[in-house]
């Protein structure tokens, strides 16, 4: 029976050394989470557009401390360099958009890498294109409308000034204006130059060459000159000039080789003119009509003439361009 108490005794001192040492503190060290340093608060600030004011820009940044390695490139950030502090002067060539990133080393290896960021150099609009009229066109309306074209990498929205003018130095005529076309005042038979100057909203700006066109005639030109009058009724002609009178009308100061000034209207779509009653001179009065030829300028009228309201003549006239 002793050695039953004893065996119970004994499991119970070992049961209570147990407890005691579960109780034990734990003493292991804490794990260390190793990480380097992440940069942080770029400058210039994510899609910030830096004006084209020159080709070296300061890149910044905060959370570093030492050297760390710098990505950069136009469209993807592809080249290293290793910079030491928080600032590199970043030397671009042309204008684009940008991406750049950092990447830190512990002393332990750790590597962290931060975002990658962006930012726009600005570039100049591309230089207008000036597409009608086309360089040295001859023949151009006089009520045409001068076009160009110019795009911007950055969407920035663009305005125009506009030089125009009959010397191969021509003036400012318009500025700043938002639509890429004009229409100038022009008259027929001349020689006129232009170019176009296009600016972003960061105010660079790239010009245009300097293009020529010379007008045509205005289609009453065609109507205008020396011409053979015949009649052929009388077996007769004579010369007779026409000049214009206004944008429909043409004159002659030898009508009937008379020296009377006679004032024909034209009708440029009809294809035909009139000259309506008309008195000249000592009781004289005469009325014409007809038809025009557009290419020739050929005019053919049939014509009646009074003297003191009695019919002197009545005919055809036809004048023929010399």
């Amino acid at each position: 029976m002793k050695n039953k108490y004893l065996m119970i005794v004994l499991l119970l001192g070992l049961a209570g050394m147990f407890t005691i040492q579960s109780c034990t503190k734990d003493e292991s060290p804490t794990p260390v989470i190793y990480k380097a340093d992440v940069p942080s608060a770029p400058t210039p600030a994510v899609g910030f557009v830096v004006p084209l004011a020159g080709t070296t820009y300061p890149l910044k940044w905060e959370g570093t401390t030492g050297s760390v390695d710098l990505y950069i490139g136009l469209d993807e950030a592809t080249t290293k360099v290793t910079v030491t502090g928080k600032t590199y002067n970043y030397t671009a060539a042309v204008g684009g958009h940008y991406f750049w990133y950092l990447q830190t080393k512990d002393a332990n290896g750790i590597v962290s890498t931060s975002p990658t960021w962006n930012f726009y150099i600005n570039s100049a609009p591309t230089a207008p294109e000036l597409t009608a009229p086309a360089d040295a066109a001859v023949g151009f309306s006089v009520a045409g409308a001068l076009t160009w074209t110019s795009s911007d990498a950055e969407h920035d929205a663009i305005k125009y000034d506009v030089y125009f003018g009959t010397t191969a130095t021509p003036g400012l005529v318009t500025v700043g204006q938002t639509a890429a076309t004009f229409s100038p005042t022009m008259v027929a038979s001349t020689k006129y130059y232009w170019k176009v100057v296009a600016t972003d909203s960061h105010g660079a700006s790239t010009s245009s060459a300097v293009h020529s066109f010379t007008t045509g005639l205005e289609p009453i030109m065609t109507f205008t000159g020396l011409y053979l009058c015949d009649e052929p009724a009388e077996a007769y002609s004579y010369d007779v000039t026409f000049t214009k009178a206004s944008a429909t009308t043409i004159k002659t100061v030898n009508y009937w080789n008379s020296g009377w000034t006679a004032t024909f209207t034209l009708d440029l779509v009809k294809m035909s003119f009139i000259m309506t009653s008309y008195t000249f001179s000592a009781g004289w009065t005469g009325v014409e009509s007809g038809v025009i030829d557009p290419v020739t300028g050929t005019m053919t009228g049939y014509y009646s003439l009074w003297k003191d309201g009695v019919v002197q003549e009545t005919g055809i006239h036809t004048y023929t361009k010399k």
